[in-house]
């Protein structure tokens, strides 16, 4: 009896930490049951007095912190930066892309570089040196860049947009600015019996909130948009292993809205979390949703995906782009071909699969793991579709965030998209609901997903295999005839008489030379 008793209690404490995020255990299990400030200093206690590195000891650090895949630094100020881990860092420089160096994300001076903020990897990042200058001490806040503007727009310093202030800010990528966000979540949270002696204009002077109102209310914002990424956890992850505490707030998407936004009121669980926490957080137009009324179309989607080797053509003007085919995405750095591939874990972005080009063809093995997925376009209205042949879902942007989600059906805008290919060969794929944003890839943070700019443009390959569709009739009185999938591929046959609607499951086939659509 006590055998199986001990067996069982193993298990069920296995379940429990399995069921952590990202292997923390019992990390986190003192701050269950709270509730919005009481759960902010139930992760003080947590996560507070960190056994932080020397200042000195940051170069060495970011080697684990904040290392590309390609083993450059990972610069979250510039996207024009390739700087070697042991000799950027040395020199002066004079442009943008010199050299890199430590920079406090929330600034020293703010804090009178007290110890141990002054080398707290959470929020002290490897960045370019010249943009990071011309940030200078300046609160993080959203600006037309009347003041100074990174290579492409990628940072800007200027006059704040944000309402409740009206000083010089200095405003990150929206790649990045959740990143920013839940680091000065952190901040508060760690030190927050010392934050009200600090002085900032996002500063409120106290513990809780610890955050003027503009500057809580466009930090929710920006976590809300710019949702916590694989680069995050990984680093988090490091951190951890070398300065002995976690962001909580990486570990937890959304655990802001419990301590800040429209979650206070509900207790926290440590082991049953729930991260439908909804929008940007207090105020602001409320994301997702389609158009209400109407049809929406695209809703049929093709089945038996052509799985195996295809060929594939650049779409080089407007006219190349035809509805009801089948296309790879790519973006193409000159060099080398990545095409949209499987989802990454976070369920958020696509990841990549390498693919070569040449003279503008590629011929790739697509609809499988680790390989391209062909994207099946159909008209809707105005708009088209896109419906992943290898997740059987149609792309979706369900908020105004970056992340490029799947959805099982048409719904609305959240899964129409314009497409638009540009005289060079580019195309401008905009979401129906969020037209400001477009899928583009990055090469920062490898991944698809939908930005307002400062990433890199895409391209369309269309299918071009031929699909070898006849129709043919027996030796005898009765007629058959074959029914073949959309890509080409022999499904069974059509007795005469029969009706397809009837005998087919839901998808889009080939009958006698012509489309079918099976509702």
């Amino acid at each position: 009896m006590i055998r199986h008793l001990t067996l069982f209690t193993l298990l069920a404490m296995a379940t429990s930490l399995w069921a952590q995020p990202n292997g923390t255990g019992t990390y986190y299990q003192s701050a269950d049951g709270k509730k919005g400030s009481s759960l902010k200093t139930a992760m003080y206690n947590i996560i507070k007095s960190p056994t932080v590195k020397s200042y000195d000891q940051l170069w060495e650090c970011y080697k684990q912190t904040d290392l590309r895949s390609d083993g450059k630094i990972w610069d979250m100020y510039s996207n024009t930066t390739n700087f070697d881990p042991d000799k950027g860092h040395s020199g002066n420089y004079s442009k943008e892309g010199d050299m890199y160096n430590r920079e406090h994300s929330f600034p020293k001076s703010w804090f009178n570089e007290g110890r141990p903020m002054y080398s707290d990897l959470f929020h002290v990042v490897p960045t370019d040196g010249y943009v990071n200058n011309r940030r200078s001490n300046y609160p993080f806040g959203e600006t037309n860049g009347d003041t100074y503007k990174s290579n492409g727009s990628f940072s800007k310093v200027g006059t704040c947009t944000v309402s409740g202030y009206s000083g010089t800010v200095f405003e990150p990528n929206d790649e990045y600015k959740g990143d920013f966000a839940r680091i000065y979540f952190y901040m508060a949270t760690c030190y927050e019996e010392q934050i009200d002696t600090w002085s900032s204009p996002m500063l409120a002077g106290n513990s809780y909130p610890a955050y003027a109102s503009w500057a809580l209310q466009m930090l929710l914002r920006w976590a809300a948009e710019d949702p916590v990424s694989q680069k995050e956890i990984d680093r988090n992850n490091a951190v951890y292993s070398l300065q002995g505490n976690r962001n909580p707030f990486v570990d937890y998407p959304g655990l802001e809205q419990y301590v800040w936004g429209t979650m206070t009121d509900v207790a926290f669980s440590y082991d049953n979390y729930d991260d439908n926490v909804g929008g940007g957080g207090t105020g602001g137009d409320e994301p997702g949703g389609g158009s209400e009324g109407g049809e929406t179309g695209g809703g049929d989607s093709p089945t038996d995906p052509g799985s195996g080797k295809q060929n594939y053509q650049l779409v080089a003007s407007q006219s190349d782009f035809k509805t009801d085919t089948y296309y790879i995405m790519v973006y193409d750095d000159g060099e080398d071909g990545y095409a949209l591939a499987d989802m990454i874990s976070s369920g958020k972005a696509y990841s990549y699969a390498s693919v070569n080009i040449a003279d503008d063809k590629i011929t790739a093995v697509v609809n499988e793991d680790g390989k391209p997925h062909e994207l099946y376009a159909q008209a809707s209205n105005s708009a088209y579709t896109l419906y992943d042949v290898k997740n059987e879902a149609y792309l979706s942007l369900p908020s105004s965030d970056n992340a490029l989600k799947t959805a099982d059906e048409v719904t609305g805008n959240t899964e129409l998209w314009t497409i638009n290919i540009t005289a060079d060969g580019y195309a401008t794929i905009a979401n129906e609901q969020y037209p400001t944003r477009s899928i583009m890839y990055n090469t920062g943070s490898p991944r698809f997903a939908c930005y307002k700019s400062g990433q890199q443009p895409v391209r369309l390959y269309k299918r071009t295999t031929a699909s070898k569709i006849t129709t043919t009739t027996t030796t005898t009185s009765t007629t058959t005839t074959t029914i073949y999938s959309i890509d080409g591929r022999r499904i069974s046959q059509l007795q005469e008489g029969q009706n397809p609607y009837r005998i087919l499951p839901k998808g889009i086939y080939i009958i006698g030379g012509r489309k079918v659509v099976v509702r």
